[in-house]
């Protein structure tokens, strides 16, 4: 629709290639479903390290290793209940971690766009991850009023910063809880919420940039959308049904720079889908390997959250995380979260410590 939309931009219809992988990619999807993978916790817990390192090391170097000392804390606060226990206190010290960071960068980054990316830092990783877990505690564990402080206090936060990604998987996550909290209603109100937050912050984007948008905020977001659609439909035409591919991709921290490079001829961060990497990266081979434990992953914690409640907030960060990834494509730091959701569903944590 959007290709046919912005006729200024881009040529309408899409490649036989793409319509292959995405028939196939939703087949493999389905299948993962049915399988229910189970691996022991120290395995886990070692592949999950061994990522860190892996996924990190060419742009980090030896700080990587900090950085999977980081992911086997957080490792033992899930391990030990510690997110669900002391949930207020770890949003609190995820606020403060954000706040500092802002200090530290001088600037407020919503106000300077050209030093968001500088402020995407260790200590805002961690400050937002303990934001956005503790989020959902205090939603499920709080009394209303009381829980509605978390998403909003959150939101605020995220607006600062100026990032829309953080900002719509808070919305989606939150959204998640309530709805799998049997709580509809605020599902909606704050979908609605966080909808008119996205124009907002559309309107702010436009103002801000150096760029001269002849779009307006609708516009913005649906012609970014169709932008990394049409770089998937051509790293589909490019790359063709192929079985394999040289595997390039899994050494590299980001992969827009090289994608733009090879696809559009021209260097920049952009997205291309969550799946256009692997294609990319390994043809057809890749992208079902891929495919197919994201679909074992997500179903397994799922099934897990009808018989334990206390994995809901898990499950609905990392549910939420993916939808954004469809569009944002973080590929391959995306892949940790993969044997992170089967190690939170091989807990045996109890929800009656609710």
């Amino acid at each position: 629709m959007g290709k046919n939309y912005f006729t200024e931009y881009y040529n309408p219809g899409i490649s036989f290639s793409t319509v292959g992988y995405i028939f196939l990619i939703s087949l493999v999807f389905i299948v993962g479903s049915k399988f229910n993978l189970n691996i022991k916790e120290n395995y886990l817990t070692g592949i999950i390290l061994f990522l860190v390192i892996f996924l990190t090391f060419k742009r980090f170097e030896y700080y990587s290793i900090i950085l999977s000392l980081l992911a086997l804390m957080i490792i033992i606060m899930v391990k030990k209940n510690y997110f669900s226990i002391y949930y207020r206190e770890t949003y609190v010290l995820g606020l403060l971690l954000c706040f500092l960071n802002i200090l530290i960068l001088g600037k407020l980054p919503l106000l300077n766009p050209e030093i968001r990316e500088l402020s995407l830092t260790p200590l805002f990783v961690l400050g937002y991850s303990f934001v956005l877990v503790s989020n959902n505690f205090g939603i499920l564990k709080s009394r209303y009023p009381n829980y509605l402080i978390f998403p909003m206090v959150s939101l605020l936060l995220f607006i600062l910063y100026g990032f829309r990604t953080y900002i719509i998987i808070l919305i989606l996550s939150t959204m998640i809880m309530f709805y799998l909290l049997g709580k509809k209603e605020k599902t909606l109100y704050f979908a609605l919420v966080g909808s008119i937050i996205t124009i907002v912050l559309g309107y702010i984007t436009i103002l801000l940039l150096p760029q001269n948008w002849k779009l307006n905020p609708f516009e913005l977001l649906w012609y970014r959308v169709t932008f990394t659609f049409d770089v998937f439909d051509k790293i589909c035409a490019t790359i063709g049904l192929k079985l394999f591919g040289n595997y390039s991709l899994l050494t590299e921290t980001t992969t827009g720079y090289i994608i733009s490079q090879e696809i559009l001829n021209y260097s920049h961060n952009i997205t291309s889908t969550i799946f256009g990497p692997p294609i990319f990266d390994g043809g057809i081979i890749e992208v079902m390997i891929f495919t197919l434990f994201v679909s074992i992953s997500l179903f397994k914690l799922y099934n897990k959250t009808k018989t334990n409640k206390l994995l809901i907030p898990y499950y609905s960060l990392i549910l939420s995380i993916f939808i954004v990834s469809i569009e944002i494509s973080p590929y391959p730091l995306i892949l940790l979260l993969i044997p992170l959701s089967i190690y939170i569903s091989s807990l045996n944590s109890s929800s009656e410590q609710l």
